[in-house]
């Protein structure tokens, strides 16, 4: 079968770069392994997708890291005002829900979905699942081997995805095409997951949960990532918004390191000297009240009792030493990461394909002339919040544009 492109992925960026290839009146063919296109973007989310978010370019940019400038050119072309166009106009607005956080008006990750296969599907082009890629072979045409046969084009975009969710079609697919093709991958680590505590203590408080909090990786040099959000004390460690993206940084760390010091602070809205004046007051009224009691109303009561570790007197008796130590506890108890969440639960992937070998502005191999990139499978990673979605469409739409050009 001849087409124009052939894109290999259906996620958000395989999609994105099918409807603006389609747009453009090339002959599209997206082939997909999985048995429906968007498996990992319906689940996106909770299933409604979070699609972007209202940080201003370079800030929105900068929250990648040190990378973040090679994403520029293409959030310049599908970010802030152009993406919430790009959906109002299409009958999809998105809406503000949170004063932050972008979602389908609809509340449905599906209706992203269906905007992006309908349009291409409408513009004739094609979508053909349970279609495994094994290699790619450049020539005065691209010639994509499939366990369905070969497929020609004359420009290939490898939007694949990452490793992480192997049941929603994460592999390794993207990185051995693209080092297949001469490319280099950076080290892969799982990231947007949880982190492994071998500690007891907090095994005991599994499945509580505190709203906000605050984290940060304690290591010389690689501490200024530091997150908040809620906090969720898991069976074997901790997850939720205030660890997801610190997670990448410390799979990385523990290849040099065997554990990765976490530093929490339990109550970001209040100072040491603030919860210090707190504890005095406490000690002044006295009575037979334990300190726990007390703790309980700041924090939920398991974790209260997790941080005094048997020290937990009567408040008359408490001393102010032991009322300075648990401020110096709440503000910034360190736990040591043994581990991160394995591939199976791992959101993204941190590394990919090395980003000197691919141009910014095209995103056009500089190696293989006519092979494409984007989305997540690239070495760029961003925090929750819609960061990685509109990455993955902003260079889906790039690729998808400078693929179409003769």
């Amino acid at each position: 079968m001849n087409c124009d492109i052939i894109i290999i992925g259906s996620g958000p960026a395989g999609l994105a770069a099918g409807f603006a290839a389609a747009d453009s009146g090339k002959k599209v063919l997206i082939l997909e392994k999985m048995p429906s296109p968007g498996s990992k973007l319906l689940a996106s989310g909770g299933g409604r997708c979070n699609v972007s978010n209202i940080l201003p370019l370079e800030e929105f940019a900068s929250r990648f890291g040190r990378n973040w400038r090679f994403l520029l050119p293409a959030l310049s072309e599908f970010h802030g005002r152009k993406l919430l166009d790009f959906f109002r106009t299409r009958d999809l607005p998105l809406e503000l829900t949170d004063g932050f956080h972008y979602f389908p008006n609809t509340g449905k990750a599906r209706d992203v979905l269906e905007l992006f296969t309908s349009g291409i599907l409408r513009r004739g082009g094609k979508i053909l699942c349970g279609t495994r890629v094994n290699s790619l072979r450049p020539g005065e045409k691209w010639q994509v081997i499939t366990d369905r046969g070969i497929f020609s084009a004359g420009k290939v975009i490898c939007a694949c995805g990452g490793r992480g969710y192997p049941a929603l079609g994460g592999s390794m697919t993207g990185y051995d095409l693209a080092r297949g093709c001469g490319h280099r991958i950076t080290p892969l680590y799982p990231a947007m997951t949880g982190v492994i505590c071998n500690d007891q203590k907090i095994r005991e408080c599994a499945g509580i949960s505190i709203p906000d909090c605050r984290a940060k990786i304690n290591v010389k040099g690689r501490d200024g990532i530091c997150t908040e959000g809620e906090l969720l004390f898991t069976h074997n460690g901790f997850s939720a918004f205030a660890i997801l993206d610190l997670a990448g940084t410390a799979a990385a760390l523990l290849e040099k390191m065997d554990t990765v010091p976490l530093k929490i602070d339990f109550l970001p809205r209040m100072s040491e000297s603030g919860l210090s004046a707190v504890f005095d007051s406490w000690r002044k009224a006295g009575g037979t009240r334990k300190i726990s009691n007390l703790l309980s109303t700041l924090l939920p009561r398991r974790v209260a009792q997790m941080l005094l570790d048997g020290d937990d007197p009567e408040i008359s008796r408490w001393q102010a030493s032991s009322a300075r130590l648990l401020a110096e506890k709440l503000k910034n108890s360190i736990f040591p990461i043994c581990a991160v969440e394995n591939w199976e639960k791992a959101m993204v992937t941190k590394g990919g394909v090395c980003l000197k070998e691919v141009s910014p502005h095209t995103l056009e191999s500089k190696i293989c002339p006519g092979l494409f990139f984007a989305g997540e499978m690239l070495d760029v990673t961003g925090p929750c919040g819609g960061f990685n979605i509109t990455w993955a469409l902003a260079s889906g739409m790039l690729a998808g544009k400078n693929s179409s050009l003769a």
